[in-house]
């Protein structure tokens, strides 16, 4: 073999395990880890997830990106310094922390993802809840007990707004799940 042939075949090799080691990175574990991807990568982590459990008790919650609005990422911060996260019931109910108090009721249960037909946990409200009536949210476990979810504007047809996250706090979820 030629000197040439052989540094142009090495090469070859080098770019290919390169490309290999980039696509094997390990998932985010940690809500300071996700706040940091684009919508490109957050959409393929939750592609590849798992739905996993339904949380009990509380989950920390923070927006991660509004892909509706101009300034997506400084909307995922307002959002994330007014809304602290859920606490879930055992039955899958769950009520939204703020700041200094908890509103808007919903359910959560396994489902089916809008986005891919794959398992997902479904988080829905009732349709007269303010702010949140007409949105639904998917979930899938990105980590242990942190889920990855998909913020949908339910009518007139159903629309990706964004990105939020919720890590349970303990180890404990719904037997229901």
């Amino acid at each position: 073999m030629h000197a040439r042939t052989f540094v142009k075949l090495c090469s070859i090799v080098i770019v290919a395990l390169a490309g290999v080691h980039a696509s094997a990175q390990p998932y985010p574990l940690t809500l300071a880890q996700l706040k940091k991807l684009n919508e490109h990568e957050l959409a393929r982590l939750f592609d590849n997830a798992p739905s996993g459990p339904v949380p009990l008790g509380y989950a920390r919650g923070e927006s991660l990106l509004m892909t509706s609005a101009r300034m997506p990422r400084l909307q995922a911060r307002f959002a994330s310094s007014v809304w602290k996260g859920k606490h879930f019931e055992e039955n899958g109910d769950f009520i939204n922390q703020w700041i200094a108090f908890q509103a808007l009721r919903g359910h959560a249960q396994t489902g089916t993802s809008w986005h891919d037909e794959k398992p997902c946990i479904v988080i829905e409200y009732p349709p007269n809840t303010p702010i949140f009536g007409n949105t639904r949210d998917e979930l899938r476990e990105v980590a242990p007990g942190l889920y990855l979810a998909r913020l949908y504007e339910r009518c007139p047809c159903p629309r990706l707004k964004g990105y939020f996250a919720i890590q349970a706090c303990g180890a404990k979820f719904s037997r229901g799940s």
